[in-house]
């Protein structure tokens, strides 16, 4: 697929959304996709921060009614050169999922199809049941989102909340997000590195010990197998 927008979302703020974006991008880049980074929060844009430097990055503040138009006209408007954007758009979205939120992924959507782009939408939880009925609410208005549980919040079937609410109807396609050590996971927050750059880190400092790096390594692998495994740009 030349054209696809990623919408990372989540039930409340902290549940791994950054996490699960970066590591979606650095899939896209091993499957040497054209990939462009989108931050729905201004505020704290840290996804975009880690990858400003070696990828075309953009902010929208996607908490503003007017935040969503401006990333739409972004995707649909040729720039001077008079092309358009294509690849892989990965856009990470701020916390607090709301109604009215709802209504700009509808409009948006069907505004970004009408110009050739696919939609996939990535839903981010924990195991508490705080925003997870927004999950319900975009499932009704695109069946195909994708629940991902956080195991650094818990086993698989510790996210009983999910299961009984919609496991029965999603179950089939959640992805699972591999739990690693928070400790570790907060040096790598603090690094504003990517994942890969971190693990190609030189020296032995306390800000990226070589079991550090080995952790993140191993981590990093599993969760690019697992996104082979249940995603797909064909």
């Amino acid at each position: 697929m030349d054209r696809m927008v990623w919408l990372v979302a989540g039930n409340k703020g902290g549940c791994g959304k950054s996490v699960m974006a970066k590591a979606l991008i650095e899939w896209l880049l091993s499957l040497s996709a054209r990939v462009t980074v989108v931050d729905g929060d201004a505020r704290t844009p840290d996804v975009s921060g880690v990858f400003s430097g070696v990828l075309p990055t953009r902010e929208f503040d996607l908490h503003d009614a007017d935040g969503w138009p401006l990333f739409s006209d972004f995707l649909c408007t040729t720039d001077v050169g008079n092309v358009l954007v294509d690849g892989h758009v990965v856009a990470n979205l701020p916390d607090g999922i709301n109604e009215r939120a709802v209504l700009h992924f509808e409009r948006f959507i069907r505004l970004v199809h009408a110009y050739g782009f696919q939609v996939r939408i990535l839903f981010v939880m924990n195991t508490l049941p705080d925003g997870l009925h927004f999950f319900g609410r975009l499932a009704q208005i695109f069946p195909d989102v994708v629940p991902v549980k956080n195991l650094a919040f818990g086993k698989v079937r510790e996210f009983e909340h999910f299961d009984a609410a919609y496991g029965a109807a999603h179950d089939d396609r959640v992805f699972l997000l591999p739990a690693m050590n928070g400790r570790i996971m907060q040096v790598v927050r603090e690094s504003s590195l990517s994942f890969r750059a971190f693990v190609d880190q030189q020296g032995d400092q306390e800000s990226n010990f070589i079991y550090a790096r080995v952790v993140v390594a191993e981590w990093r692998a599993n969760l690019l197998e697992a996104f082979d495994d249940a995603l797909s740009i064909s």
